[in-house]
C-alpha cells in the first residue's frame, strides 16, 4: 500500500518494518504503518517491539495447534 501527501511525499507501507529518513523527518514505515520518530533510538524500540509481538503471537497459536492435536 502507497501513501500520497499532498506536499507530494510518498510512502510504501508494504513490506517489513524499516526506518526511512526523509527531509522532514524519520519515520518507521512498513506492515501497512507509518509512523514519525524523534529517533533512530525511538524506531529500532519499535521494530523491536513488534518483533517481540510478533514471536508472541506465533508461540500462542503453536501451543493452540499443539493443544488441538492432542
Amino acid at each position: 500500500m502507497t501513501l500520497k501527501f499532498s506536499d507530494g511525499m510518498e510512502f510504501d507501507t508494504s513490506g517489513p518494518l524499516r526506518i526511512e529518513s526523509r527531509s522532514d523527518g524519520l519515520y518507521v514505515v512498513g506492515n501497512g504503518q507509518l509512523t514519525p520518530v524523534s529517533s533512530y533510538e525511538e524506531a529500532e524500540e519499535i521494530i523491536n517491539r513488534d518483533k517481540s509481538a510478533e514471536l508472541r503471537k506465533k508461540e500462542i497459536e503453536d501451543k493452540d495447534s499443539d493443544k488441538e492435536e492432542s
